[in-house]
């Protein structure tokens, strides 16, 4: 397995050591998608594609439970690793499994999160689906994304070599749209003119945006974080 095919799909050491890279390259882009989630003590959140596992451990500071679910045994053993006590005290579980076809009941989450991640998922509104039936009603379903779409000449080449789709925002909007999801609201970083740009119910609001722990890079990217509701 290739470079770009363990960005996909870690595995090995070689995958190991992406995966421990991009628990801290996709720090930033992490942290200003979870600004706009509010997770109680009572709340039970899925994060699928958990990856390294980071964002697994920050929600677990906040919910009640966090469970996490990756197809790359690399990434549950990762996981599983960087969440050993919160696992012990039972706070989190880590799985391995596929979104097509989730490994939980219907109605089981509060919140469901998807970080980096749905570029990879096949049938993509087939999997929309599948995180609609274990959302409880009235649940969140949140999805951070680097870009909003693939105009970038970095997520051009991405797609060309690592065999992902890159979205923009309308596409996933129409997505969630035809499995039913409500209120759904977009919101856009434009690092290089420090705004966010906030999209709902075909209004458009712009603020100003002073979240500036970014790199030279992620200044030329537009974050995307989605956020909508069963």
């Amino acid at each position: 397995m290739g470079f770009f095919d363990n960005m996909r799909k870690p595995k090995g050491k070689l995958g190991k050591i992406q995966l421990k890279s991009m628990n801290k390259e996709h720090t930033p882009v992490s942290l200003w998608g979870l600004k706009h989630l509010d997770i109680s003590q009572e709340d039970i959140v899925l994060d699928i594609g958990c990856g390294g596992g980071i964002n697994v451990n920050r929600m677990a500071q906040k919910a009640k439970k966090v469970y996490g679910i990756d197809y790359s045994i690399e990434s549950v053993n990762l996981s599983r690793e960087v969440n050993d006590d919160l696992i012990k005290r039972g706070i989190v579980e880590i799985h391995n499994g596929n979104v097509k076809d989730l490994p939980y009941d219907d109605n089981a989450f509060d919140i469901v999160t998807a970080f980096e991640t749905v570029y990879f998922w096949p049938d993509i509104e087939k999997c929309f689906g599948e995180v609609k039936r274990v959302l409880k009603p009235g649940g969140i379903f949140l999805i951070g994304m680097e870009s909003n779409g693939s105009d970038n000449l970095m997520m051009k080449l991405s797609e060309k070599l690592i065999d992902m789709n890159v979205y923009d925002d309308v596409e996933i909007t129409k997505f969630l749209t035809n499995n039913q999801f409500s209120d759904i609201t977009v919101y856009l970083r434009d690092g290089k003119n420090k705004q966010e740009i906030i999209k709902s119910n075909g209004n458009v609001i712009k603020k100003d945006d002073d979240y500036g722990h970014v790199s030279i890079s992620d200044k030329f990217l537009e974050w995307m974080t989605v956020v909508a509701v069963k």
